[in-house]
């Protein structure tokens, strides 16, 4: 009898495109296991006329679906690690990481005028103040309106006019190109993409990255087993020792998806780990850090790399 995996997802099209991406991996490994993706509604899909900010955070992309995990309902739950809450409900944890893509964020607009060239008052729609900040660093002429909605539906306001340009992840755009039909996947060559490298543009913590939320074992322990030992097989390390040290960061922050942080952690040579950051502790500059360490030991990195900004805070104050 086959294994029956329940997997919870948000219902807007790149949530079920990146749980296509999980269970496919997942799949690879254990083509025994059956695996049912149960779409849910999340009061981030529901209420797109407000700021995420105004209403609660990342955890309004999460709630729903913690409930099923506990409740058994679902099995796991896959997020955009981005978009994960610091603290997760009692009883959850992650369970895996899928192999990272495309980290960089990139900008959308109509007529591919490039950044550099955008007359003054070029209306930049993202709700992130991580963007905004550091783009406002290289390009200070930008005004910045908050967008909502999901990718889609932002690129249309972009073509109805309602913004000169979007900043964009471009794992999640190159993603829904990819599982797109070909005839859906050719909607977005009407736009033109400006990639911001990462010595412009530091990503979020986690960005790019996949992630399975699952149970804590115990609650339903023969089920929690076989989930455990699933999510151990498909973990991508690399993935899973960038993200660690990413949100160790964040959480030392006080992080949340409007802290003005950005962290990209990555092997180097096999035997080292690099995390680059980026945070403003002042609400109003981002600065950036480097710090090194050994990836068995991503979390000392994360705190490590935090602790370069409140020396520099201490310093200040003296």
């Amino acid at each position: 009898m086959k294994f029956e995996l329940y997997i919870g997802t948000r219902k807007s099209r790149l949530a079920l495109i990146q749980t296509q991406i999980a269970a496919k991996c997942i799949q690879e490994y254990f083509p025994e296991v059956a695996i049912c993706i149960r779409p849910m509604s999340t009061q981030g899909d529901k209420r797109l006329d407000q700021s995420l900010i105004s209403f609660g955070g990342k955890g309004v992309f999460t709630q729903e679906l913690e409930a099923a995990l506990l409740s058994g309902d679902i099995d796991m739950a896959i997020h955009s690690a981005k978009d994960m809450p610091m603290d997760f409900e009692e009883g959850t944890r992650i369970g895996a990481v899928f192999p990272r893509a495309d980290v960089r964020d990139m900008v959308v607009t109509r007529d591919g005028t490039l950044c550099k060239d955008m007359k003054k008052g070029s209306v930049i729609g993202t709700g992130s103040l991580r963007r905004q900040l550091q783009l406002r660093k290289a390009f200070p002429d930008m005004v910045f309106k908050d967008v909502r909605g999901n990718v889609k539906t932002r690129l249309q306001k972009l073509l109805d006019g309602q913004y000169d340009a979007l900043v964009l992840a471009a794992a999640g755009l190159a993603r829904l190109r990819d599982w797109e039909s070909e005839a859906d996947s050719r909607w977005y060559d009407q736009f033109h993409y400006e990639y911001l490298d990462t010595d412009i543009m530091l990503p979020a913590a986690g960005q790019a990255i996949i992630a399975a939320q699952i149970r804590e074992p115990g609650r339903f322990p023969e089920r929690d087993e076989k989930i455990k030992n699933i999510c151990q097989t498909v973990t991508d390390q690399a993935a899973w020792l960038a993200l660690t040290a990413e949100r160790e960061f964040l959480k030392a922050c006080g992080g949340s998806c409007n802290a003005p942080a950005a962290a990209y952690a990555f092997l180097e040579d096999g035997d080292r780990m690099a995390l680059y950051t980026a945070y403003a502790n002042n609400g109003q500059e981002m600065i950036r850090k480097r710090c090194n360490g050994i990836p068995a030991e991503p979390e000392k990195l994360g705190q490590m790399a935090y602790g370069q900004y409140e020396t520099e805070e201490s310093q200040v104050e003296r």
